[in-house]
């Protein structure tokens, strides 16, 4: 047969296939077999949601999530502040330094990020919100952003967008980078949920939800979410499901016990909150006795702001379950749900981030996969920056030779195997490690005479043994018993992440 006759009998048989209504199934049967990625990103929260155990806060969306995927309760950051942590996660790297200009740094010449590697393999890759830290980063990697969620009036977010409802509040918004505003900590306002960034970022995800599950083309969808990042600031409804007088304060007010690291209270200190800024807690020479604690009154304002800025996330993400379970591809959609870090609520005196304690860099996470999760729940060691590979094998496409996370699919076919002896974080000169049973951390050197990131003193390693000490309430490092433990929790480090991995 001539190719001229071979071309007309081919467009003849799908004219026949189409008369039949076979066009409509095989369209349905693509749509079917794609791989989508819906990815849920969250700035600060801690893994104290209901599915971790926190009865107290009101989660019904994330918790009904996790109902459905694998949730790792012990996975962490590899830095615990956002821009690098964000970076190290979409680039599946380590973090080799925490400044400015770690994305180009980070990825190799002409490697991808995770959602470059997906566009480049024929996928839709669309963010909204804040997924990486600022607006212009990484723009090649997206078929769309919705950059307008980064901004307020003629005030460019960047990673800070407020949603303050009254105007005084905004009218403070002299924040930069290097200064401060004079704008509240919280704000609790009766207004709609889409008044809000995050309300704004679920409403245009949800339009897209709708616009995929029609087309069939393969979808990597990011949503970032600002809540709850500071400042806390929510619908007054979200307020209202508690009450101020019951919220938990942290029970560990003081430093560990020989404790070396700690924090400048550097979120906090960017707002206007007099009874904070009074404190000074920027002076490098406090030591563990003199260091501030915030008034009762002031702490329990502040964490009211925090839970209630977590339900008012949990609810834009139950709107986005929502659509994406009314899509029809909920089937063939990996969601996966992370923080770019934790953060520190009074534990050891310290609120922000920017630490090694566990409150810092441990965060929720989980991955729901239909046909391969099934609301189980995992002790083993994760981190984020094995999400790229993860996502990698989930879609079927080959993994970067620059990647150096560890696909987890194996874990989430068997939460019970054996899987990563430790993982590993950086901050400020540090090194962290945690194993299973302990937290080992190594300091540049001494301070002496203290800095904002360190305690005055002679101390260079921090030992924390959480079996026998839940909340890290005593650092056991320059226990003489404990020197071999040392000695050999220094040479795991030294041996690196290599060392560590599973054997898969």
């Amino acid at each position: 047969m001539s190719k001229l006759r071979r071309r007309g009998f081919l467009k003849m048989v799908g004219m026949g296939l189409a008369a039949l209504g076979v066009g409509a199934v095989y369209a349905e049967n693509r749509k079917q077999r794609t791989k989508n990625v819906l990815l849920l990103y969250v700035d600060d929260l801690r893994p104290e949601i209901n599915c971790y155990g926190k009865s107290k806060l009101i989660t019904p969306n994330i918790d009904r999530l996790a109902r459905r995927s694998l949730v790792f309760n012990k996975a962490y950051c590899q830095v615990p502040i956002c821009m690098p942590s964000r970076v190290s996660t979409l680039s599946g790297m380590y973090a080799r330094k925490t400044s400015q200009g770690i994305l180009r740094r980070l990825l190799p010449q002409g490697k991808p990020s995770l959602p470059g590697h997906f566009k480049a393999n024929g996928y839709d890759t669309i963010s909204i919100g804040k997924v990486y830290h600022f607006n212009n980063d990484d723009p090649e990697s997206w078929t769309k952003r919705y950059t307008d969620t980064f901004y307020e009036q003629i005030l460019v977010c960047d990673g800070y967008c407020s949603g303050y409802q009254l105007e005084e509040n905004k009218q403070g918004l002299t924040y930069s980078r290097t200064g401060r505003n004079s704008s509240p900590l919280t704000e609790c306002v009766d207004a709609p949920d889409n008044a809000y960034p995050d309300g704004a970022t679920a409403d245009k995800a949800i339009a897209d939800l709708k616009k995929y599950s029609q087309s069939g083309k393969p979808l990597f969808l990011a949503a970032g979410f600002y809540r709850p990042h500071l400042p806390w600031v929510a619908p007054k409804k979200y307020w209202d499901l508690y009450n101020r007088e019951k919220i938990d304060l942290a029970e560990n007010q003081y430093f560990p016990k020989g404790a070396i690291g700690r924090n400048s209270w550097g979120d906090l200190r960017h707002y206007g909150d007099k009874v904070v800024n009074a404190a000074e807690a920027g002076r490098s020479n406090y030591n563990a006795d003199n260091f501030p604690v915030l008034p009762e009154d002031k702490q329990r304002e502040l964490i009211h702001g925090y839970w209630a800025c977590v339900s008012f996330l949990d609810a834009q993400i139950g709107r986005i379950l929502d659509a994406l379970d009314d899509s029809g591809i909920a089937d063939n959609t990996a969601v996966v749900l992370l923080s770019d870090h934790g953060w520190q609520l009074g534990e050891h005196k310290l609120w922000s981030k920017c630490s090694n304690y566990e409150e810092a860099v441990r965060v929720p996470f989980m991955i729901a996969a239909s046909g391969i999760t099934k609301g189980e729940k995992t002790d083993s060691l994760t981190e984020l920056l094995d999400i790229y590979p993860t996502l990698c094998e989930f879609a079927g496409l080959a993994i970067p030779e620059h990647v150096e996370g560890v696909s987890m699919m194996p874990l989430l076919k068997d939460p019970t195997r054996e899987w990563k002896k430790a993982v590993f974080n950086i901050w400020n000169g540090s090194r962290s490690m945690r194993t299973a049973r302990y937290r080992f951390t190594k300091y540049h050197k001494p301070m002496p005479k203290g800095s904002i990131y360190q305690l005055l003193g002679t101390g260079r390693y921090e030992l924390y043994d959480y079996e026998t000490d839940p909340a890290g309430n005593v650092n056991i490092a320059a226990d003489p018993k404990n020197k071999a433990l040392l000695d050999e929790l220094i040479a795991m480090m030294d041996a690196g992440w290599k060392a560590a991995r599973p054997d898969t």
